[in-house]
C-alpha cells in the first residue's frame, strides 16, 4: 500500500493530471453519432446494461463487466464509458477489472488525463494495477504522441518497484515506432536486456518496419542482422518489411532474394507480402518482373487480391499500356474480386490520360450501378480529361453533378478546369468559374488566374482589351469580398506592372 500511495503522488506529477471527480459530464456523456456503424448492437448492450441496473436484485460486477467489455472489444468507448458513469450513480461499486476497462477506453478515445484519473482511483480503492494496466496508458500515450510521457510514465512504474514484462516492451517499443520515433524505441530495445527483459521478433519487426518506412534501409538491415546473431528467428512480418524497404530504395534484386529466402525458410508470403513487391516493380515501370512475381505467387496457392491487381493496372497505364490494364480489371472480375474505387480511379486515370474519355464516363456509370460511391479524385480525373479534350461544357456538368452528389470540388479540380478554360481562350468564363471557389483555397485560383492571363498576353492582345474595357478604378478600389472581384484587381495589378506599355498600347487603339 506504501507503494501504491507514492506512485498516487509520482502520477499527479505528470502534466494535465486531474482527479476522476472534478471531471465535467460532457467528458463522459454518451455521443451516438460519434460511433461506428453498428449502433444496434450498442443499442441492445445498453439495454441490457439499462435492465440490468433497474434490476431489484443487482446482478455482480462480472455482468457489467462483461457488456462494458464487449463495447470496449468493438470500440465503442463512448458508450462504455457513458455506462460506468451510470453505474457510479447508482452507487454500484466497479471493480479493478471495471477500471481497467475503463483505462482501455480513455486511451482508445485518446482521453488521457481521463486515463489517469481512473488510475488514481484503483489505488484509492486498494487495488494492484498490474502489467496490462499499465501497458494500456503506455499504449495510449504513444498512440496520442506523447512520447516523453509515455518514457516519464515507465520510469516512474519502474522506479515504484512495479514489473513489466515483453508485452509491455513490445507495445512501447511498437507505440515509439507508429509515433515516428524510431531513435528512442532503439534506445529502449538496447535497454531492456538490463530489466530482466530479452527482446523479441515483435519488438525488432517494429523498429525495422519503422526505418525502412524512413527509407533507413541500410539500419534496417544491420538491426536484422543484430537479431540473427541474437538468435532470434525472422517472422512473415520481418521478411515482408524488408521487401518494402528495399523497393522503397529500389533495390528489387535484393527484395526478390529475400522472398526466396524466406520461402527457403519455410515462412510462406502472403499476398500482402506479394503485393509490396509487386506495386513496387509496377511503380517503376518493371511490369514483365512484377508478373513473374505474380506466376509465381500463384503457383504457390496464393491468389491475387484487390491491391495486387490494382498494382498491376497501375503499372500498365504508366506504361502507357492502357488496353493491357483493361484487361487486368476484367480478369479481376472473373477471379471472383470485386474492383473497387481504387480500382476504377487507376482505369479512369490511365483512360483519360490515353485519351479516351468516353471508356472512362462509362466507368463512372459502372461505378454508380455497382453502387460505389466516386471519390474527388474521380471526378477531378475526368474533369481534367474533358477539359483536355476541349470539352468544356461536358466538365462544368460533370462539376455540378460532382457538387449535386455531395462532393466538394477542391482546388485541383478547380484547376483542371481553369486550365482548360483558359488554354481555349474563355477568360471570361474562367473568372465566373472562380466565383463558385468560395470554400477553397482563392489564393490558388488567383494564381491560376493570372498565370493562364499573363502568359498568352503577348498572343492575345484581345485579353488586355476585354480587361481595358471594364473600369480599372472601380476594380481596384472595390471593397468587395468577392473572388472574382479579387481575381480581376489581382490580374490588373499583375498586367500593370508587367505589362503596363502594352496595356497603354491597347487602351489607345481602342479608344
Amino acid at each position: 500500500m506504501l507503494y501504491a500511495t507514492r506512485f498516487m503522488v509520482s502520477v499527479r506529477q505528470i502534466p494535465n493530471f486531474v482527479p476522476l471527480s472534478t471531471l465535467p459530464p460532457s467528458w463522459t456523456s454518451l455521443h451516438f453519432h460519434s460511433e461506428p456503424p453498428s449502433l444496434a448492437e450498442v443499442d441492445d448492450a445498453v439495454d441490457s446494461f439499462t435492465r440490468m441496473l433497474t434490476m431489484r436484485r443487482t446482478p455482480p460486477i462480472i455482468q457489467f463487466n462483461k457488456i462494458l467489455g464487449s463495447l470496449a472489444k468493438t470500440k465503442h468507448f463512448h458508450a462504455a464509458v457513458s455506462l460506468f458513469q451510470q453505474l457510479q450513480a447508482r452507487g454500484i461499486a466497479p471493480d479493478f477489472f471495471t477500471l481497467n476497462i475503463l483505462i482501455n477506453c480513455c486511451c482508445g478515445m485518446g482521453r488521457m488525463t481521463l486515463a489517469f484519473s481512473v488510475l488514481a482511483k484503483i489505488f484509492r480503492m486498494g487495488f494492484q494495477s498490474n502489467t496490462i494496466t499499465f501497458t494500456t496508458i503506455l499504449k495510449g500515450l504513444c498512440l496520442c504522441g506523447n512520447v516523453e510521457k509515455a518514457m516519464h510514465f515507465h520510469d516512474i512504474v519502474r522506479d515504484h518497484g512495479f514489473q513489466l514484462n515483453e508485452v509491455t516492451y513490445g507495445t512501447l517499443v511498437n507505440g515509439l515506432c507508429k509515433a515516428g520515433h524510431t531513435a528512442a524505441a532503439i534506445q529502449v530495445l538496447k535497454k531492456i536486456p538490463q530489466y530482466g527483459i530479452v527482446p523479441n521478433v515483435v519488438m525488432y519487426s517494429a523498429i525495422i518496419d519503422s526505418l525502412c518506412k524512413d527509407t533507413l534501409v541500410s539500419e534496417a538491415f544491420h538491426l536484422y542482422s543484430e537479431m540473427l546473431a541474437m538468435g532470434i528467428s525472422p517472422n512473415v512480418i520481418t521478411y515482408r518489411t524488408l521487401i518494402y524497404g528495399l523497393c522503397l530504395v529500389g533495390q528489387f534484386k535484393a527484395a526478390i532474394h529475400i522472398l526466396n529466402h524466406m520461402m527457403l525458410k519455410n515462412i510462406t508470403p502472403g499476398v500482402r507480402t506479394y503485393s509490396i513487391l509487386i506495386d513496387g516493380l509496377c511503380k517503376e515501370g518493371k511490369i514483365k518482373d512484377a508478373n513473374n512475381v505474380l506466376a509465381v505467387m500463384t503457383k504457390h496457392g496464393v491468389k491475387p487480391d484487390v491491391v495486387t491487381y490494382n498494382s498491376l493496372m497501375d503499372g500498365y497505364c504508366l506504361v502507357k499500356q492502357v488496353n493491357k490494364a483493361k484487361y487486368v480489371f476484367n480478369t479481376m472480375a472473373q477471379s471472383s474480386v470485386s474492383p473497387n474505387v481504387c480500382s476504377y480511379n487507376i482505369m479512369i486515370n490511365g483512360l483519360c490520360k490515353s485519351k479516351m474519355v468516353n471508356d472512362a464516363l462509362n466507368l463512372l456509370e459502372e461505378m454508380r450501378c455497382k453502387n460505389l460511391v466516386p471519390d474527388i479524385f474521380t471526378y477531378t480525373t475526368l474533369i481534367d480529361g474533358l477539359g483536355k479534350s476541349r470539352r468544356i461544357l461536358c466538365a462544368v456538368e460533370l462539376l455540378e453533378k460532382m457538387h449535386d452528389r455531395g462532393q466538394h470540388a477542391d482546388i485541383f479540380t478547380y484547376n483542371s478546369l481553369l486550365d482548360a478554360l483558359f488554354s481555349m481562350k474563355q477568360h471570361d468564363k474562367a473568372l465566373i468559374t472562380s466565383e463558385e471557389t468560395r470554400t477553397t483555397s482563392v489564393l490558388e485560383l488567383l494564381k491560376v488566374a493570372v498565370e493562364g492571363i499573363g502568359s498568352m498576353v503577348f498572343q492575345s492582345v484581345w485579353i488586355i482589351a476585354w480587361l481595358v474595357h471594364l473600369d480599372f478604378a472601380t476594380i481596384c478600389t472595390s471593397t468587395s469580398t468577392s473572388p472574382v472581384q479579387r481575381c480581376l484587381q489581382l490580374i490588373v495589378a499583375a498586367l500593370r506592372i508587367s505589362y503596363a506599355p502594352l496595356l497603354i498600347f491597347s487602351k489607345h487603339c481602342i479608344m
